[in-house]
């Protein structure tokens, strides 16, 4: 419990600083060599469709179902989701809506829920979403922490989407979303059925559960 405070604490104070303290923080983050990848086997592979956005994905994964979005900050991207894919439940997870805006969020099929994202999806029964997307902590370990914990939600042939599959970004934030999320599909032997192009390099991939 004290643990969880602490670690709450600190995201909320990273959220606050002034931008120049992040920038310098980013600087720190980005001078560290990451651990090198290992890539992904030719047969998750092969069923891959290339998308113009992460926007043109929502609306080829299922339409009408149960999703949940692992870290939500101002909503910009649930509002997307609710817009194009038009899920019958919205679960946000997020450990702090300081920064949420409500608007367009506040229909009976949106629920949000204040935690830990990888405790807080834990918790919900086994099979039970059609697709969850991940966009809460972009290290490594939170990151694959997240995916571990969601892989027993998501319905046989339901997706996984991991937002920001980079090593870094284009202000200098080291990233480990692009490691994290291809351990998990090489470990779980998910297959990779959207890659979406980002101009920044920040794609946004999705794995298919197998059924």
């Amino acid at each position: 419990m004290l643990q969880d405070f602490a670690k709450r604490t600190e995201m909320q104070i990273r959220t606050r600083l002034p931008n120049w303290v992040r920038q310098s923080y980013r600087l720190l983050a980005a001078a560290r060599t990451p651990a090198p990848i290992e890539g992904l086997p030719e047969e998750l592979l092969q069923d891959c469709s290339f998308c113009a956005s992460r926007l043109a994905m929502l609306e080829r994964l299922p339409k009408s179902g149960i999703v949940a979005e692992l870290g939500t900050y101002r909503g910009d991207f649930a509002r997307h989701i609710l817009r194009l894919n038009q899920p019958r439940q919205l679960h946000l997870i997020d450990i702090d809506y300081s920064h949420f805006q409500e608007e367009g969020l506040t229909g009976a099929e949106v629920t949000r829920h204040v935690g830990f994202t990888a405790k807080t999806i834990a918790g919900f029964p086994d099979a039970h979403f059609d697709w969850i997307y991940i966009d809460a902590d972009h290290s490594y370990v939170g990151c694959l922490a997240d995916a571990e914990a969601s892989a027993a939600k998501v319905k046989p042939g339901g997706y996984i989407a991991f937002n920001d599959f980079a090593h870094i970004d284009p202000w200098l934030g080291a990233y480990g979303v692009g490691r994290a999320a291809t351990a998990f599909a090489r470990a779980h032997r998910w297959p990779m059925a959207f890659f979406c192009f980002q101009a920044a390099g920040l794609y946004d991939v999705a794995f298919r559960k197998p059924a």
